[in-house]
């Protein structure tokens, strides 16, 4: 019975993607089947979903997402809630972050997953570049994922991919994604059942040429132009439109030296180590 591998993920910035790539890369290279749905740019996810539940317990789904103030983020969360039950198959997710803080992200996906009856066949924690800091010369999580990361996780897929082949998969307990000190993860629990904080922006509309390069970058289609960028309800502030602006034409309400400010405060106090960590059974 062959292993079919299904990868999904959501990457404003670039960072969770790359994860998604190396995943990807180290299946094609042991010639396994691979599925896989980008959540921001690969429209409707009717045609994945049917083949991972076609696949039923022989799919080994990975499934990715940055940490955006400690969680997941909604598309992500949201494509997991509207999944049919997969009984017997087994998921890996993965997050990415900016070395601020990893948040319950790793922990919430896992928790969505084994809800709809997936086993969990590992779990991923990989740094990378902070996504508010590409203005900066030392953005946080600089350098990352690096050649180690890459090389871990590729060695990862394949000792799955072996391990399925060989004696099977082991299932590693939910228990062991909720890795935060017990005062930080009663901090940041309670966030994953509330609304995602969105940092107000402006639009300068005389800068703006109404181009559309930001309702392109958006992930979610939360931009339109009428006749200039307008907000819809379900952005959740991943700045993609800020960052790709061409005229610098969308101001957050805290410009971007008073957020680095506040996350290399973050970085020093939380202090996370280490910064990639691969949890198996």
């Amino acid at each position: 019975m062959e292993l079919s591998i299904f990868i999904t993920w959501c990457s404003p910035a670039g960072s969770t993607g790359q994860v998604a790539d190396m995943i990807r890369k180290a299946c094609e290279d042991l010639t396994v089947p691979v599925h896989t749905f980008d959540m921001g740019k690969d429209g409707s996810p009717d045609r994945f979903i049917e083949n991972l539940t076609r696949a039923g317990d022989r799919a080994l789904l990975f499934v990715g997402s940055p940490v955006y103030k400690d969680v997941a983020i909604p598309p992500v969360t949201g494509f997991l809630e509207r999944l049919p039950d997969n009984s017997g198959a087994f998921a890996v997710p993965f997050v990415t972050w900016g070395q601020a803080c990893s948040g319950v992200a790793l922990w919430q996906l896992g928790r969505l997953l084994v809800a709809k009856g997936y086993r969990l066949a590992a779990g991923a924690k990989v740094l990378a570049v902070h996504s508010m800091m590409w203005q900066s010369d030392n953005p946080a999580g600089k350098g990352h994922p690096d050649r180690d990361t890459v090389d871990l996780m590729k060695k990862t897929v394949r000792d799955l991919i072996e391990a399925w082949r060989t004696s099977g998969l082991r299932e590693l307990a939910l228990e062991a994604l909720d890795y935060q000190p017990e005062h930080l993860a009663r901090e940041m629990k309670p966030k994953i059942d509330q609304p995602l904080m969105v940092m107000p922006r402006t639009v300068r509309t005389d800068l703006c040429t109404q181009c559309a390069i930001c309702a392109d970058a958006c992930p979610v289609s939360a931009i339109v132009l009428n006749p200039f960028p307008e907000f819809l309800p379900h952005c959740f502030g991943c700045m993609s439109c800020v960052r790709e602006c061409p005229e610098n034409a969308i101001e957050p309400a805290v410009s971007l030296a008073q957020v680095e400010t506040m996350i290399r405060q973050r970085v020093e106090t939380i202090h996370e180590t280490p910064g990639t960590r691969v949890f198996l059974p």
